[in-house]
């Protein structure tokens, strides 16, 4: 038997893929309906958003053993976020391409409603899976759910020239403020998710973590912060450098949740709690192979 923990094999890109996309999206619907609020015009991006979702969804379907028994996940509400990840989609998914057609305010901000439903399904899936370290700590729901939220910025930045005025409101709105506080609020949470998992994860998912730590501080934190603050000092230039903030925003989210879910996913392995001895002599101490000893 294996006592040393093993890197899960289950998820592969196309899971990964759920929880990038699917965030995006989600995230871009709640961004979208909180800067419509502002004085933004961003229905338009209701069907972008909800792209994005139906693409990851998508994903997951082609992971499954059996396409044709997809269905099934909508048979355990009470129990799995799978099954209410689903069923909120149902909900989502529609609304996005009534709005982007009607171009309704007040249906975008109505589809904020299942959007966030469905961020947070996403963040409790992971929550959820107790065998591996990296994912069931509490850590990971807003880690989740800022990324999500900051990447739905990001592309809102870069798609934002196609709305005639959409930069200039941004600078001199509140939106940049908001894409500054989700910047600052995703890199507050990628430090409190690793500082929960130093001593509570295995040390191949801490040595993970430590050199994905590099760039997301530097080109998910530091960098878009000084784009940001680049765009409302330079108005001539406040296009492109909205788009390459929300470039790095985007990138730097959908980099950190492929490191966790695929490279840092380590399953806990075993732990004794003495070595025996042969004969009558004295049990060893314990072993917990593969996990960083406490300092």
């Amino acid at each position: 038997m294996m006592l040393a923990p093993t890197l899960q094999k289950r998820w592969d890109w196309r899971a990964a893929g759920n929880f990038i996309c699917g965030g995006s999206g989600s995230g871009l619907l709640l961004v979208a309906a909180l800067l419509s609020v502002l004085g933004m015009q961003t229905t338009g991006y209701a069907l972008l958003a909800s792209t994005f979702v139906a693409t990851g969804l998508g994903l997951v379907w082609l992971e499954i053993g059996r396409p044709l028994r997809s269905m099934n996940v909508f048979r355990n509400p009470a129990n799995s976020w799978m099954t209410r990840e689903g069923l909120v989609a149902l909900l989502l998914l529609p609304l996005g391409v009534i709005t982007f057609f009607s171009g309704s305010t007040s249906l975008l901000i109505l589809s904020a409603i299942p959007a966030a439903g469905f961020l947070y399904a996403q963040a409790r899936i992971l929550h959820m899976a107790k065998g591996i370290p990296a994912w069931r700590t509490p850590a990971i729901n807003p880690l989740i759910i800022s990324t999500g939220l900051t990447e739905g910025m990001g592309i809102l930045l870069i798609f934002a020239g196609l709305v005639e005025g959409n930069v200039a409101v941004l600078f001199d709105g509140y939106g940049w403020i908001v894409a500054l506080a989700l910047v600052l609020l995703r890199g507050m949470a990628w430090i409190n998710y690793r500082y929960a998992l130093a001593g509570n994860a295995p040390e191949a998912t801490l040595q993970v973590l430590e050199r994905a730590n590099i760039v997301i501080a530097l080109l998910g934190v530091a960098t878009p912060i000084v784009l940001l603050f680049l765009g409302k000092s330079y108005a001539a230039y406040q296009l492109p450098l909205a788009g390459a903030a929300g470039f790095f925003m985007v990138l730097c989210g959908w980099f950190c949740k492929y490191q966790i879910i695929i490279y840092a996913a380590y399953y806990q392995g075993y732990a004794i709690s003495h070595t025996p001895a042969r004969g009558g002599g004295k049990p060893g101490p314990g072993l917990k192979p593969g996990w960083r000893l406490p300092q």
